[in-house]
């Protein structure tokens, strides 16, 4: 669950079985939280709930300080940030989770997974819509992305709420879903009905998947 912006959705996410929190240091995000109040709130979490932090085009320095001072698990990089960038952040803590978003959308040009591969321990797909970095609250066609060979588990993310999760699973085959404005009230203020829902259905169909 990405956008996480108060005590009371995180602590309704960890209660469904949520396996990771999402904390945007992205300025520009109306969900936008400081290392500070990320840091009151991840220490409130229990072990082995993923700390995630959401950055875009921050520096180097920057990434590092958050992540030390925050406690980040893991990082999301949504800009333009580079297979060296990515590797420099390797090389700098190996034990943290490194995953680079790439959007994609029939406007957006094809996203050059190559270079990337080897310096990333996952990559997530988001929606392309032009003069955005994510958080768009819609869904691209997600036909552009089965058949991928990918070395890396892959995160789903873009409009992904419980009236389309389903259908999202079976055709993409995630590692993982990212998801956010689809279980909101308003940006940042989580819909817990709406996300008791969303976890319902992804563990059934998670099921579904295994034993089929």
């Amino acid at each position: 669950m990405c956008g996480t912006t108060r005590l009371q959705d995180a602590d309704a996410a960890v209660e469904l079985g949520v396996d990771a929190l999402g904390f945007i240091f992205a300025e520009k995000s109306p969900r936008y939280v400081t290392p500070g109040f990320a840091a009151s709130l991840i220490d409130t979490l229990p072990p082995f709930v993923s700390r995630v932090g959401v950055f875009v085009d921050a520096s180097l320095e920057q990434v590092k300080e958050i992540v030390t001072s925050a406690g980040l698990t893991q990082v999301q990089l949504h800009g333009k940030e580079s297979a060296d960038f990515c590797a420099e952040l390797k090389k700098w803590n190996r034990s943290l989770v490194v995953c680079k978003a790439f959007l994609v959308g029939k406007d957006s040009s094809g996203p050059n997974l190559s270079s990337y591969l080897g310096s990333i321990d996952c990559l997530l797909f988001d929606t392309y819509v032009k003069g955005m970095d994510g958080g768009t609250g819609q869904s691209f066609d997600w036909r552009a992305i089965t058949g991928l060979k990918l070395n890396v588990p892959m995160i789903l993310a873009g409009g992904l709420n419980p009236g389309n999760v389903t259908e999202a699973i079976k055709s993409t085959r995630p590692y993982a879903i990212d998801i956010n404005s689809g279980v909101e009230k308003s940006p940042g203020v989580k819909n817990h009905e709406l996300l008791a829902q969303l976890v319902d259905k992804v563990r059934r169909i998670e099921t579904a998947l295994s034993t089929g």
